[in-house]
């Protein structure tokens, strides 16, 4: 069972989009997140530097420990850095203690393949080539995120570049074709992405496993636009957090069976009655605190070790 703080937030998120729902808009393009003038917390330190072309803020805690954090937020290709993923960035340097790299891509609805991707490869190199070099650091990211984050491993490790000495995964998107089966069996469950009540899914499929306007051309199969078709060998190890209700929960499960495969570490750990990105969103909910203390547990084991 879900926390009643959990119930209640998520009836008021069925409320909140049901009208986005029903004309089956895209949230990411329809609803706009605050994002204020930056004030880090009090003892922390904050800025922001060019890494290959790419912003990139840097949000270092009290009394930092050796190694980092490299953050890939989400928000598909519509929403640039805002106070939802700052917020998420302090969580991380808290829980750690170590300096949070995010990178503040440039987003737009008129970008396609391999925009996005690109830059993030490229603010990744240019930061283990700099900033990073000879440091351990780990790597997190949601929903989109999650997928820049595996696609820049993946080129990383083609090129030889180092990986992160662990990855976090947050409500992944990541098969760009919308094959899972969770599609369907959460089309109606899902409080952000499911179906209004008396669409069928069997009407309305082609809506629930919507094809992003980002992919262009590139087939969704695509390892590097969709990381769910990607072999892991030599992967570090990774955690993958999803809500139970998620209509992408699949994406998820495809990521660990890809680690598997590849005999890769892996934990996939499913909130019951959660939906996408509801540690994010939500972060004083029992369940969310539960997530970031197992996130932050992993991060630091794995960054400890390797220092």
């Amino acid at each position: 069972m879900i926390s009643l703080g959990a119930l209640l937030v998520r009836a008021a998120l069925r409320a909140y989009t049901y009208p986005y729902r029903k004309k089956f808009a895209s949230l990411s393009r329809s609803v706009s997140l605050p994002n204020a003038p930056y004030s880090p917390p009090e003892g922390y330190t904050f800025r922001a530097e060019q890494f290959d072309g790419v912003r990139v803020e840097i949000l270092t805690p009290p009394r930092a420990e050796r190694g980092a954090i490299v953050h890939f937020h989400g928000g598909g290709h519509t929403v640039g850095m805002n106070d939802l993923y700052r917020k998420a960035a302090e969580r991380l340097a808290s829980l750690t203690r170590r300096t949070v790299f995010s990178i503040d891509y440039r987003t737009g609805k008129e970008l396609v393949y391999p925009a996005l991707h690109d830059a993030c490869f490229n603010a990744y190199r240019a930061l283990a080539e700099t900033a990073l070099s000879g440091c351990t650091f780990a790597a997190v990211g949601d929903s989109f995120g999650a997928n820049l984050l595996l696609s820049a491993c993946l080129r990383a490790r083609e090129q030889g570049l180092p990986l992160p000495a662990a990855a976090v995964c947050v409500s992944p998107f990541l098969d760009m074709a919308a094959s899972g089966s969770s599609y369907e069996t959460n089309c109606r469950r899902d409080p952000l992405y499911g179906l209004p009540k008396g669409y069928s899914f069997r009407d309305f499929e082609s809506r629930i496993r919507r094809i992003s306007p980002y992919c262009g051309k590139t087939p969704t199969d695509d390892p590097d636009l969709s990381p769910a078709y990607a072999s892991f060998d030599g992967f570090p190890p990774a955690l993958i957090l999803c809500g139970g209700y998620e209509t992408s929960l699949s994406d998820g499960e495809m990521l660990l069976r890809g680690m598997q495969k590849a005999n890769r570490p892996a934990k996939l750990h499913v909130f019951e009655g959660m939906w996408h990105d509801f540690m994010y969103l939500f972060p004083h909910l029992k369940e969310s605190k539960r997530a970031w203390r197992e996130m932050g547990d992993f991060l630091t084991a794995a960054l400890s070790k390797q220092t």
